[in-house]
C-alpha cells in the first residue's frame, strides 16, 4: 500500500509543464526516428489485430515477412475464418507460440459470424469484448482500439513500460516495476491529448532504439531449449512435415526414461487441450 500511495504522490509532483516537456522529447525524437511499419500503414482492424497478435513476444524483424505471407494468404477475416488448423499453424511457423495462430483462427471465426449475423465487427471497438475473445489481453485490445479506431487510450506494453521506468525521476519507481495498474496509471497521465496513436507508437519506437542497454527489473523470458514450449514446437512442426505422427515417434523426441515419457504424455495432452492438435491411442493429427 505504501508504494501505491508513493506514486500517486509522484504523479501530483508532475506538472503540466514537466509532462509537456517529456512530451515534446518523445514526439520529437519520433518524428525524426520513426520506424516504417506495413501495420502502420493501415487502420484495418483486422490487419492491425494480426500484427499485435504476432509482435506478442516476438521481434519485429522475425513478424515482417510473416506479416506479409499471412494477408497474402488470409487476406480477410472470412478467408481466416475458413482455413484449416494446419495451413495456419503452417504459415506461422517460426514465429513461436503456436496457440497464438490457434487463437487467430478461433477469433476470425468468431468474428466471421458475428459479421454474418449482424452485418459489422462491433468486437473491434469495444474493449471489453475485445477482451473476451482467447489470446487478447488489455494491451492487445487497447491496441486495436488506438491504432486502428484512434481511440484516445494509453497501450502499455514491455516497451513502453521501460520508457516509463527510466523516464519517471525516481528511483523508487522502478521498484514498482511488476505492478502493472500502477505504471498504467502513469501512462494514462502521459497522454497527450488528442495524440494517442502517435504517443503509443513513439514510446515503444524509442524504447526500442535507445534504452536497449537500461538495466530494468522486468522478468525475462524462462530457458526455452528442453522446455515444455521447446517439444510442443516440435511436435507441431513433425505433424506439419507428416500430418500424421504415431505417438511412439513423438516419445523419441524425448529421452529413454519413464519420467521423460510421461513428460511426453503431459504435452500432448496439452496441446489436445489447446485444441492445437486430435490424439487417439497410437496417433496425433491436426
Amino acid at each position: 500500500m505504501r508504494g501505491y500511495c508513493y506514486i500517486i504522490h509522484l504523479m501530483g509532483k508532475l506538472t503540466p509543464q514537466e509532462i509537456n516537456q517529456f512530451q515534446t522529447k518523445i514526439l520529437t525524437w519520433f518524428s525524426k526516428n520513426k520506424r516504417d511499419l506495413p501495420w502502420r500503414q493501415t487502420r484495418d482492424p483486422y490487419h492491425i489485430l494480426v500484427s499485435e497478435v504476432m509482435l506478442q513476444q516476438t521481434q519485429v524483424s522475425r513478424v515482417l515477412p510473416k506479416y506479409h505471407l499471412w494477408f497474402k494468404t488470409f487476406p480477410t477475416i472470412g478467408s481466416l475464418a475458413q482455413a484449416k488448423t494446419s495451413e495456419v499453424l503452417r504459415l506461422w511457423s517460426g514465429l513461436g507460440y503456436n496457440r497464438r495462430a490457434l487463437y487467430l483462427l478461433q477469433t476470425a471465426k468468431i468474428l466471421n459470424n458475428h459479421y454474418k449475423q449482424y452485418n459489422n465487427y462491433n468486437y473491434y471497438i469495444d474493449e471489453k469484448a475485445l477482451r473476451s475473445l482467447l489470446g487478447i489481453g488489455e494491451y492487445t485490445a487497447r491496441a486495436v482500439l488506438c491504432f486502428a479506431f484512434d481511440k484516445q487510450v494509453a497501450v502499455v506494453d514491455t516497451n513502453v513500460k521501460r520508457v516509463i521506468l527510466t523516464q519517471i525521476q525516481s528511483s523508487k519507481l522502478k521498484d514498482q516495476s511488476s505492478n502493472k495498474k500502477e505504471i498504467q496509471e502513469i501512462a494514462d497521465k502521459l497522454l497527450p491529448k488528442g495524440k494517442a496513436y502517435e504517443w503509443n507508437q513513439a514510446l515503444m519506437d524509442y524504447a526500442a532504439a535507445m534504452l536497449r542497454k537500461e538495466k530494468i527489473p522486468i522478468p525475462k523470458q524462462s530457458r526455452f531449449m528442453g522446455s515444455d514450449r521447446y517439444y510442443r514446437g516440435k511436435i507441431v512442426k513433425l505433424l506439419l512435415a507428416k500430418e500424421r505422427v504415431s505417438i511412439s515417434e513423438v516419445e523419441n523426441l524425448f529421452k529413454k526414461s519413464t519420467e521423460e515419457k510421461n513428460r511426453a504424455r503431459k504435452i500432448i495432452q496439452s496441446l489436445v487441450k489447446d485444441g492445437i492438435i486430435k490424439a487417439s491411442d497410437k496417433y496425433l493429427v491436426f
